[in-house]
């Protein structure tokens, strides 16, 4: 209690001899470079700020208007921010040391002159977010050319001058996600050459002009979701498609294709679009790709080749499309693989071998598509720290459902929500769970019953015209199973059953045909006490 006591005492002697530095009013000064002003009665900047204040942050106040006037001279400012205040226009004396400054949450504030930041030479990093900017001004920015982030998120930007970026060369980070934006020229990021991450995110554009990218050779990231992209603008050759003769002598093209995208890029989000299709063609030149978001657009056929060339993919999110199926390389030498979102689409089935190069893989999402069934020993690359969702699939719970019940039930761990996949044929048991159901349950009419194999080597009988037709039926504790035969073979009847444990054992039975009986079509009982 001592020690906590003497903490609060020491923190407001502290406050007492800052103040005693002259902070100014309604602020609180934590520390002699660092400055926080949060009071809705504060109406003007505060006044007798010291030269040597590092960081000023002014948030939350009825302040509408900052002056050249309000910093001292030989202000050593480096940071300063305006956060959720009534700002309606802002200027700056010369503040040679400021490197970040944010103005943001200002619901006034709808302009910023050409001159505001003429004096902010060495600005690094900048925040406009969330202000009400429709237009800027093309030299808005022109004197800050050691700017590396700049941030126009949450206005309401219909159009941008193309000359805004020019003087930008050192800009790394560019957000403009958020506004409302259609048009985007080809030339406007044609001076960012060191642009690393690039948001246009939730904006109103239909269309890419081809080459758009071209000036952007470090890109990483491009987040394009929310728009309204119908279509993505192919490489230079596949507009000349029905072109007969091409005559390209005399000139110094070093390549054709003018591909879409930037051959660096790691992240590319084109989610929330309107994409109906997709040509190979546009991911082919993106070796470096890591992430690859698709989902909430109208894809509905997806090429076997889409993905061809992007050895180093690892999440790939297709959710949320019209896909009917899946080609059954679409994934081939996708070997770094390690999440795959394929959920809430029509897919009604899947190739056996589809995940055959996806060891890798942790995550799955195959739930709330249209399966009945899947295919045999389809998971079987997986390893054990995979997380599989298959919920939200109208199953048929018979006999071709029997890997798939062993799978869950004896490696439930690697599976969410199992306890959420429903049968929805046949008709006894619709609504039923899938793992509540005994396996026993899961029958197939005209073909075996679901525990018992006529040998360890005859195939399972949904993945082969069987020719033999078994029916069990249970009466008062006996077993019997009926089955007709087309040969004259030496009958053996494997069953299986759990014991209270759980474990599964197996209970062998071999019978010989009397030479006597005539075999072909004829029916053998067998029972079983």
């Amino acid at each position: 209690m001592m020690t906590r006591d003497f903490g609060v005492a020491l923190f407001v002697l502290l406050q007492l001899c800052y103040r005693g530095n002259s902070c100014p009013a309604q602020c609180q000064c934590f520390t002699p470079t660092r400055v926080f002003c949060s009071d809705e009665r504060l109406m003007d900047m505060p006044q007798n700020l010291s030269s040597g204040v590092r960081e000023l942050v002014i948030m939350t106040t009825g302040i509408t208007n900052v002056r050249p006037s309000a910093f001292p001279e030989g202000s050593e400012l480096t940071k300063l921010v305006f956060l959720n205040n009534l700002l309606r226009g802002v200027a700056f004396n010369k503040l040679q040391g400021l490197q970040e400054l944010e103005i943001s949450g200002n619901q006034r504030l709808e302009d910023l002159g050409t001159m505001t930041l003429s004096e902010l030479g060495n600005l690094t990093d900048l925040v406009l977010n969330f202000n009400q900017f429709r237009f800027l001004w093309g030299g808005l920015f022109n004197a800050l050319q050691k700017l590396e982030t700049l941030q126009l998120k949450g206005n309401v930007l219909v159009h941008l001058s193309l000359d805004l970026f020019r003087q930008l060369s050192r800009l790394r980070l560019l957000d403009l996600s958020q506004n409302l934006i259609s048009i985007v020229d080809k030339d406007l990021f044609s001076s960012l050459g060191q642009l690393e991450t690039l948001r246009l995110d939730y904006n109103q554009i239909g269309f890419l002009p081809p080459g758009v990218f071209d000036s952007t050779p470090r890109l990483r990231e491009l987040c394009l979701q929310g728009n309204k992209i119908a279509e993505l603008p192919q490489a230079l050759l596949s507009q000349l498609a029905d072109l007969q003769k091409l005559n390209l002598r005399g000139n110094l093209i070093k390549g054709l294709g003018a591909n879409v995208f930037p051959p660096g890029l790691r992240e590319l989000n084109l989610a929330e679009n309107r994409l109906v299709s997709l040509s190979p063609a546009t991911f082919h030149q993106l070796p470096h790709l890591t992430h690859l978001l698709l989902s909430k657009n109208q894809l509905s056929v997806l090429q076997d080749d889409l993905f061809r060339n992007l050895s180093a993919l690892q999440h790939v999110d297709l959710s949320e499309n019209a896909i009917g199926g899946l080609p059954k390389t679409i994934f081939s030498g996708l070997w770094k693989l390690v999440v795959i979102h394929l959920q809430k689409n029509n897919i009604s089935a899947l190739e056996s071998g589809l995940f055959e190069d996806q060891a890798n893989v942790e995550r799955l999402h195959l739930s709330d598509n249209a399966l009945r069934n899947i295919p045999a020993g389809l998971f079987n690359p997986f390893l054990a720290h995979n997380v599989i969702r298959l919920h939200g699939n109208p199953w048929a719970c018979d006999c071709h459902l029997l890997h798939l019940y062993d799978w869950l039930v004896y490696g439930a761990e690697i599976s969410e929500d199992i306890s959420k996949m429903f049968c929805a044929a046949p008709r006894s048991l619709r609504g039923q769970g899938l793992v509540s159901l005994d396996r026993e349950q899961l029958v197939c009419a005209a073909n075996f019953s679901a525990p018992l194999q006529a040998t360890p080597s005859t195939p399972r009988p949904e993945e082969t015209t069987p020719t033999r037709q078994c029916v069990v039926q249970e009466t008062n504790g006996t077993i019997s199973v009926r089955c007709t035969i087309q040969k004259c073979p030496k009958l053996k009847v494997v069953t299986w059953y759990h014991d209270e444990g759980g474990d599964a054992h197996d209970f062998l039975i071999k019978h010989r045909l009397p030479q006597s009986t005539q075999c072909l079509n004829s029916t053998i009982t067998l029972t079983l006490d």
